[in-house]
Parts: structure tokens; sequence; C-alpha cells
């Protein structure tokens, strides 16, 4: 039987700051180059797995002041750190609750004052590169 976790309760933490309470919408890409491989006398064209490019994009609530996301995530821009992404926030990592790291990510920019008059300001982020992992244990 298949079974459905909706992501009103995702994990994200960041450089080991947990932003779990300020994220709206958070996504895991695990991507891979193709790299072709035909050789002569394929009859139809081959690729095999080149590099990853994952990334990790989440939408970010903006608070300022110490340890906040405007503060954290300007520190960060222009440097590698790991972010980590679960389903669940309770719980250890499990079959039921993956946890998917991204080690020696990227984060390009940042966009810390982002809103209009009467809207929440929020934050797109998109920490890319690095080695993606899924535990289980």
């Amino acid at each position: 039987m298949a079974t459905t976790i909706v992501l009103n309760q995702a994990n994200l933490s960041v450089d080991s700051v947990d932003f779990s309470d300020q994220c709206s919408t958070v996504t895991v890409t695990e991507s891979y180059e193709a790299l072709e491989a035909t050789a002569f006398g394929d009859t139809a064209r081959k690729f095999v797995k080149g590099l990853g490019n994952h990334e990790i994009s989440a939408t970010l609530m903006i608070s300022y002041g110490t340890s906040e996301v405007e503060e954290k995530l300007n520190s960060l821009a222009g440097t590698t750190f790991n972010v980590v992404v679960t389903p669940t926030t309770s719980g250890t990592p499990g079959t039921d609750n993956p946890a998917y790291t991204l080690t020696g990510c990227y984060l390009e920019s940042v966009t810390p004052i982002n809103g209009g008059v009467g809207e929440l300001p929020t934050m797109d982020v998109t920490f890319r590169g690095g080695a993606l992992t899924r535990a289980t244990s």
C-alpha cells in the first residue's frame, strides 16, 4: 500500500541553524549531467552518469536580528556549507523520514529586503553544488 507524507512539518537546517519555523517551501533536486557514450555501430544514443548538479531551493520568511534568516544568509553568501532537509521535524532519519544533506553547497546570492506594503517579506534561496546524500538511519 502506498503512503504519502504531507510536507507541513519539513525540517530545514542551514549551516547547523534550524530555519524550519521560517520556511514555507523547500525542494531537493538530485540531478546528474548526461554524458554521451554512443559508439560506432550503436543504433541509438547511449548516456552515462556524469557529475552531480544538485540543489536545494527554499522560500524563507525574512526575519532580522542575531542568528536570524537575514543575518545568517548574508554571512553565508559566497561561501560553502551544509544544508539538511527532512520531510518531517519529528524523530530521527529513517525510511519514512529520509535526511537529504547537501555537503559543501554554495549560496550565490541573497535578497535581504523583499516585500511591499501589507506583505510578509520572503527570500527565495537556492543552495547549489556539493555532494547530495540520503540517510535513513
